[in-house]
């Protein structure tokens, strides 16, 4: 049995204006080496749980927060113990997050050395007055060098770009769209700008000091986005990525699908063996948990069997492949089309979801609704 492991680094060089996941500034090395030991003891329990299961880890994916602005020798043990306290697969895909301002050529050869196979690159935009705004510490140089520098030494090269940000039209994001694509990338996330309260970001828009494209011109930037990606040989296949054929995210495929995977870190979420567990959010209560040798899950919630039919179809049809007929009654003993009949006639009929008789997915016409979509498969 294979599954997905991630691993959360929730440090950051500083916060960009939009965030509000679970991470911090930290420019002191002895906390550093205090959250990466917990750390390695989550590992090492995780591991032994993997193994009696006879489980192996197929993906690993170390995310954040910046893994890169770990030095080089911390990087370099973090891998080594990854290989040693983990059940890798041989051929196992392991990606770790990049800032093309913490990504140093030593850091490139000790991530390559260590096993890397995959680096998803943070660029988010190439202008840099865009950029300022973000609180990203990069050029747009820096992005170029960065990303030209990853493919000398990774098989699998991704991108992550935002759209609908302050300021941006649609000839501008095709213009960095072209400007990336001739970097080589095999891979691009095109993220929308989804504002969160509590953000600098949200500060500013909500006094009028900045000011967001219209919904016309959101989905304006989506659509022309997608025909120029298609153009350039790339597949879209889920909403916000796209691939060349052979570099799809394996690891994301594994959330999509609905599939068991396993958070170690801080605040952590894991989806294991019929329930979804979240590690606790308190920096001090993850090291105090660990040193007494317990995982420190603060929170399990059971899934019920209809939940869980929910969550497939809530996560599947975010593919463009969307989700499988056979699957479902593989898995879950029932047929597709009589679990949800009445959203498939519905929303059939509306032109925003297709049945082939293998597959339902999203239409061209559901996918910039696609949210909307989705929320008819919730129970409330």
């Amino acid at each position: 049995m294979a599954t997905a492991v991630y691993l959360h680094i929730p440090f950051c060089a500083a916060r960009c204006t939009y965030c509000d996941f679970l991470t911090f500034p930290e420019t002191n090395p002895a906390a550093r080496q205090s959250y990466l030991r917990a750390l390695l003891g989550e590992m090492e329990l995780w591991g032994q749980k993997l193994r009696a299961a006879g489980c192996e880890a197929a993906t690993l994916y170390l995310g954040g927060g910046t893994p890169t602005v770990l030095t080089a020798g911390d990087l370099q043990r973090l891998l080594s113990s990854c290989r040693r306290l983990l059940p890798l697969a041989l051929e196992v895909e392991w990606t770790v997050e990049a800032n093309p301002c913490t990504l140093t050529q030593e850091k490139i050869t000790v991530l390559a050395a260590g096993g890397v196979n995959r680096i998803s690159l943070g660029i988010q935009d190439l202008c840099g007055e865009r950029l300022a705004l973000l609180g990203r510490r990069h050029s747009a140089l820096q992005a170029r060098q960065a990303l030209l520098a990853c493919k000398d030494y990774f098989p699998s090269v991704s991108a992550d770009l935002m759209t609908a940000l302050p300021g941006q039209t649609t000839a501008a994001l095709l213009d960095t769209l072209a400007a990336v694509c001739d970097l080589g990338p095999h891979h691009l996330s095109l993220y929308g700008l989804q504002l969160e309260e509590g953000t600098a970001l949200h500060a500013m828009v909500e006094s009028g000091k900045v000011s967001l494209p219209d919904e016309d011109t959101a989905l304006s930037m989506f659509t022309e986005a997608r025909e120029y990606l298609l153009r350039r040989g790339f597949v879209h296949y889920e909403i916000a990525n796209y691939a060349l054929p052979g570099h799809y995210c394996r690891h994301n495929l594994t959330y999509w699908h609905n599939l068991p995977y396993v958070g170690l870190g801080l605040g952590a979420h894991s989806f294991w063996e019929g329930k979804r567990l979240a590690n606790t959010r308190h920096l001090r209560q993850y090291k105090k948990e660990l040193a007494a040798g317990k995982i420190p899950v603060a929170e399990i919630l059971p899934i019920t069997r209809r939940q869980e039919m929910e969550d497939t179809m809530m996560l599947g049809l975010r593919l463009r492949q969307g989700v499988s007929l056979q699957d479902f009654r593989r898995r879950f003993g029932r047929d597709l089309g009589d679990v949800f009949a009445g959203q498939l006639t519905r929303l059939q009929k509306l032109g925003l979801l297709a049945c082939d008789g293998q597959y339902v997915r999203l239409t061209a016409a559901g996918l910039p609704v696609a949210n909307a979509v989705i929320a008819e498969f919730i129970s409330p």
